[in-house]
């Protein structure tokens, strides 16, 4: 039988962070969890699966984390119903104050049940008691609203909202300048590759995310950067980012062609340049 702590890996990445991974080997999720005294950050909640809160308290001691939301995709807000004080930017959240899998676009819809699918085709065992059958995305209702550059305590460490949009709208990077670490959500997939292939991403604005967390590296904000689903990446191969703003320079000046690729959004872009791989929208997909 697997129980929810077979479920979860759990990564030490930094001091004061817990890296939380869901989802192996079909789409692992991160969630971390920042600690410090009594304080307790939960970012991000992946697949809602697990019992999220669960680990968290084991792992911990805490019971209400405060959760913050790097963004609205569906496999960063499964168990965001099951705490109850969690925050997001506005723009990534109804005007009645809520967040699901539809706030953004309908394209995210399939998702849930075209993973659960692939789970069952690779033989991944599910935590006891969880039905495949009956899974979905939950909204939550009364999220908070976080501003860019808003900064929030945790003991006494100091978390700053960067905004990193381009993948999504208001999907925002939370940097610790004490532990040198940054959580980059989905700003860069493993690989190297880059998804700004949905209906509100933006590759333009995606230059000046990447920009911006180029900045952040060269004066030594942090030297760890954590994603979404990859691994995180320290000092020397933080060099990928300078390397993912020359592939979005290029794609945006028209400079490389195309392919069109087909994926489980639909058929979209496929800019391949050096190692990087930049997916955007058709121009019947925008």
């Amino acid at each position: 039988m697997n129980g929810t702590t077979d479920w979860f890996d759990v990564d030490r990445v930094a001091d004061g962070w817990l890296q939380l991974t869901e989802g192996n080997p079909v789409l692992p999720c991160h969630s971390l969890v920042v600690e410090d005294g009594d304080d307790c950050v939960l970012v991000d909640t992946g697949l809602g699966i697990g019992d999220l809160p669960g680990m968290v308290r084991e792992l911990t001691g805490h019971d209400d984390p405060t959760v913050l939301l790097t963004h609205s995709h569906w496999d960063h807000i499964g168990a965001a119903p099951e705490f109850a004080d969690v925050s997001i930017h506005g723009d990534e959240q109804t005007a009645d104050g809520s967040v699901a899998i539809d706030v953004l676009s309908d394209e995210f819809g399939q998702r849930p049940g075209q993973f659960i699918q692939s789970c069952i085709d690779q033989g991944v065992e599910f935590p006891d008691g969880f039905d495949p059958d009956g899974y979905s995305i939950d909204p939550t209702d009364g999220v908070g609203t976080l501003e860019p550059w808003e900064e929030i305590s945790v003991g006494d460490r100091t978390l700053e909202l960067v905004p990193i949009p381009g993948h999504s709208p208001g999907q925002l990077a939370v940097l610790d300048r004490t532990a040198g670490i940054c959580h980059g959500a989905d700003v860069l997939e493993p690989g190297g590759e880059i998804f700004a292939q949905f209906q509100d991403s933006d590759v333009d604005v995606y230059r000046e995310t990447m920009a911006r967390l180029v900045d952040l590296r060269d004066e030594g904000a942090f030297d760890t950067l954590t994603t979404g689903h990859g691994d995180p990446l320290h000092g020397d191969e933080l060099s990928v980012l300078d390397e993912v703003q020359d592939a979005l320079d290029s794609v945006a000046s028209g400079e490389i062609p195309a392919e069109t690729v087909e994926t489980n959004y639909g058929p979209k872009l496929q800019y391949e340049v050096g190692d990087v791989v930049v997916l955007t929208k058709t121009e019947t997909s925008t």
